[in-house]
């Protein structure tokens, strides 16, 4: 059976994710005009790409002919990739995508020293959130000599050691010509997932939203709003009544959305029904401002009787990474959370026993009990990852 899985590149600012991604897919994720006059990832960008497993030998490829023996290959994962920024500044926007991978690449520079601070950051992110498959890249092996390649090498392997991923395999790559990218295939398609889910709700993250209506359209050809992102647990169908959290905030409180799937389009083309593992495009009948330029980002669908909590006070029993800031969080800090796709900031209104109590102000974010949130707070001027822990309130 072909299964959908969603992977994850990430890695410091200019180590060559983007770059990898388009030697993997052929396709670029710079998409947004901003990010391809800087050229690098400002929003989440997307790619996607087959892995076929051979009849005979059992290897991975990305053709129907098996680049090793040449026997007929079938097609084994549907893979969408989100090349996540990696620039310090861009980290939240890391962290919205994270919470749909099912494993990750991660990309490493040999011309720097291991770990560079954001590279750290990413890892201490993806292991928060459970990640397990994860392969390392080994970038920019063109621009330094043989010692350099061994010993950058040993950095990585000592630094993955130190954060839980002693058996992430390295492979050093030369994305521009091509060099070991049949052996990164390989690593991701050993991917162990799992992605079945018999849950009766369904839960989709949305990352992204848009108005894909041209200027001066006619009203008959006017298209809804479109819901970009990841189905978290259950499945969606088109024709489907779903409910979109919080919604829009109307006289001081937010009021849900409620709409239905007109389609639901995936890199691969049109899907009838879609579930966790595949990155799609929800097509909706709600009206296509409420979308544009990802106004709904960090909204919740849901089908199902369950109905998400988006109050503004959230509890969580809080865990505080060790000797990363000076002091502890003090009361009436403020803090940016992260819950799903969801970013907002907050108050601190208390915090002891690791219990922390915050107040979110006119914001609101969806979630169910029990969720994963992640806590940045300011340090350099920046917002960095402090701790983490689970809503239970």
């Amino acid at each position: 059976m072909v299964k959908d899985i969603t992977i994850d590149v990430v890695g410091n600012f200019a180590d060559g994710k983007t770059t990898l991604v388009k030697a993997i897919t052929s396709e670029s994720t710079l998409r947004h005009s901003e990010e391809k006059k800087r050229g690098i990832t400002i929003r989440l960008g997307y790619a996607h790409f087959l892995i076929y497993k051979c009849d005979s030998c059992g290897l991975f490829s990305r053709s129907k002919k098996c680049e090793a023996c040449k026997s007929n290959a079938s097609l084994y994962y549907r893979v969408s990739i989100i090349d996540s920024p990696g620039h310090k500044t861009l980290m939240t926007i890391m962290l919205s995508g994270a919470t749909l991978v099912d494993g990750a690449v991660l990309v490493i520079a040999s011309n720097q020293k291991c770990p560079q601070p954001q590279t750290q950051e990413h890892v201490e992110a993806l292991r928060i959130m459970g990640v397990k498959n994860i392969v390392v890249a080994q970038t920019k092996i063109d621009v330094v000599g043989k010692e350099r390649a061994k010993e950058s090498y040993n950095e990585i392997k000592e630094f993955m050691s130190k954060n839980g991923y002693s058996d992430a395999k390295i492979i050093p790559v030369f994305a521009a010509q091509d060099v070991n990218i049949t052996q990164l295939i390989q690593e991701i398609g050993s991917f162990d997932v799992n992605n079945s889910s018999n849950e009766e709700t369904t839960e989709m993250v949305v990352v992204r939203s848009f108005d894909i209506n041209k200027p001066g359209a006619e009203i008959s050809e006017l298209k809804g709003g479109v819901l970009g992102g990841g189905i978290k647990s259950g499945s969606l169908k088109v024709n489907d009544n779903v409910s979109v959290y919080p919604g829009v905030y109307i006289k001081n409180s937010w009021k849900p959305l409620k709409t239905k799937v007109i389609s639901i389009q995936s890199e691969f083309g049109s899907e009838k029904s879609a579930s966790r593992g595949l990155m799609v495009g929800v097509e909706t009948d709600l009206d296509p401002s409420l979308a544009r330029r990802d106004n709904l980002s960090g909204s919740l669908i849901v089908k199902g009787d369950s109905t998400p909590l988006f109050k503004n006070r959230v509890a969580i029993i809080y865990k505080e990474i060790q000797n990363k800031f000076d002091k502890p969080l003090q009361k009436n800090e403020t803090v940016l959370l992260n819950v799903l796709a969801s970013k907002v900031l907050g108050t601190v209104v208390s915090y002891s026993n690791n219990g922390l109590i915050l107040n979110l102000g006119a914001s609101s974010l969806p979630y169910f009990v029990g969720e994963l949130a992640i806590l940045s707070r300011k340090l350099n001027n920046v917002w960095t990852i402090a701790g983490s822990g689970n809503i239970y309130e």
